[in-house]
């Protein structure tokens, strides 16, 4: 995509008078690797490339995309999308210099050999099974991710930008007289191979494998509203759903979001410091700049309580009279952006997860968070738990099965008691309006003094 090409698509877009219009070209290969039954499975590549284009006009966005690069069928494409926005005047563009906001790896995915991502695959699988005679299957696989995109945009804005994203899963199964269970496990960063100097294998698979084994003698519980303790790290999906998503625009501008009328207002406990920081260095959801082109930020949601901002991307920009602030994210092509969390995160506080625990003579300790949902516009949520311990007269007791947690946003917000300094964060992704995303949540161990805890009955 040359800046004359780009130049002219633009011009094209703005021949009814938009407010605004966009050309985003990527070109991005992902490839997963899969061991099974102790044997390489499969190594799948998929290699794509394409552009999206967007036109807004007063309180409209109008997009496609197209796969088919001959200049002309860009150029019908686009005058296709402007059939349906109604024709005033036109404008022209002319854009900047381009601007290249590109990361190397330290070690790239086509650098690192295949036989070495074969030989670790291999060694998680025997580090599990050699561990206990209860494993009958691990399922493991290595994520790669290389994306490279342009964007060219009426602001005059002419930037390139890439990510990199490298993600080892594993799954342990175990079995003993009939009783089945798992544990899954992940490490995944914006890095290349360089992220393996970071863990050790040896570790996070033994660890797992323990649970995965000490899950089978897991009990059931009556449940109640009760106390809990939710666990550093991936624990934080229920805040990223129950109230991550009801702070982005998306929701925010249309009044869909239980949060739209609270700016500057108390919703939560003062131990409460909610941010989303798209410029960590190395994290899973972080990139140098957003899709729409504009620096990733450091946005603080919520402090000591207090709602402070909204993520804003540049549509909903204008309806909301806020500044955006670096958080307009898209899958890929196929979709225009809108507002989206990257890295997202409860500060750390100065409580000890001792005396959360000793502070319960019943409750649960929540040691790994399954999916869910909410309603945004209620803030009500229904999580599954898929590792749970029971907290009995102030100590760590048997793990359980069957939890769920129940509850409303604005309520566990305000019923946060404890926060600890143990901040720990974790990849994931996240599905909304503009595609599924690559996305960090992350939390220091903290106490809810209540909430609904569903168990067998």
């Amino acid at each position: 995509m040359n800046k004359e090409l780009l130049t002219n698509y633009l011009n094209v877009a703005l021949e009814t008078g938009a407010d605004f219009a966009e050309i985003y070209y990527e070109k991005t290969k992902n490839t997963i690797f899969r061991l099974n039954d102790s044997k390489l499975d499969s190594i799948d590549t998929n290699d794509e490339e394409g552009l999206g284009i967007r036109v807004i006009k007063k309180d409209e966005s109008y997009y496609t995309s197209t796969t088919n690069f001959d200049p002309e069928n860009i150029e019908k494409t686009i005058r296709r999308l402007l059939k349906n926005i109604p024709v005033e005047k036109g404008r022209k563009v002319v854009l900047n210099e381009l601007v290249d906001k590109r990361r190397k790896a330290q070690i790239p995915h086509d650098s690192f050999p295949v036989s070495a991502k074969k030989e670790l695959l291999y060694k998680i699988d025997k580090i599990a099974r050699e561990q206990a005679k209860e494993v009958v299957q691990v399922s493991t696989g290595i994520v790669e991710s290389d994306k490279e995109f342009i964007i060219a945009n009426s602001d005059s804005l002419l930037i390139t930008g890439n990510s990199i994203l490298t993600r080892i899963v594993a799954t342990i199964f175990t079995e003993k007289n009939g009783t089945k269970a798992h544990e899954f496990v992940d490490y995944g960063k914006g890095l290349g191979y360089e992220l393996l100097d970071e863990i050790s294998i040896e570790d996070m698979i033994e660890k797992t494998t323990k649970t995965a084994v000490d899950k089978l003698a897991a009990k059931d519980f009556k449940g109640g509203e009760l106390p809990v303790v939710i666990a550093p790290g991936f624990g934080a999906v229920i805040f990223h759903e129950a109230c991550g998503h009801g702070l982005e625009a998306t929701s925010v501008a249309p009044h869909l979001s239980v949060f739209s009328d609270d700016l500057g207002k108390k919703i939560a406990s003062p131990k409460v410091t909610l941010i989303d920081d798209g410029t960590i260095e190395g994290a899973w959801g972080s990139s140098i700049i957003d899709d729409e082109g504009n620096p990733t930020q450091k946005n603080i949601l919520i402090e000591n309580g207090i709602l402070k901002s909204y993520l804003v991307d540049h549509f909903n920009s204008k309806e909301m009279k806020q500044k955006i602030n670096g958080c307009g994210r898209r899958q890929d092509y196929h979709y225009s952006t809108t507002s989206r969390m990257s890295n997202t995160y409860l500060a750390p506080g100065t409580d000890k997860v001792e005396d959360m625990i000793k502070s319960i003579k019943l409750g649960v300790y929540c040691e790994r968070m399954s999916g869910g949902s909410v309603n945004p516009s209620t803030g009500d949520f229904n999580f599954a738990v898929d590792t749970a311990r029971l907290i009995e007269d102030g100590k760590l007791k048997e793990l359980l099965k069957g939890i769920t947690l129940i509850g409303n946003s604005k309520e566990i917000l305000k019923n946060v008691e404890m926060v600890s300094d143990d901040l720990k964060i974790s990849a994931g992704y996240c599905g909304s309006k503009s595609g599924t995303i690559p996305v960090t949540i992350g939390q220091p161990t903290i106490k809810v003094s209540k909430i609904i805890v569903g168990g067998k009955e």
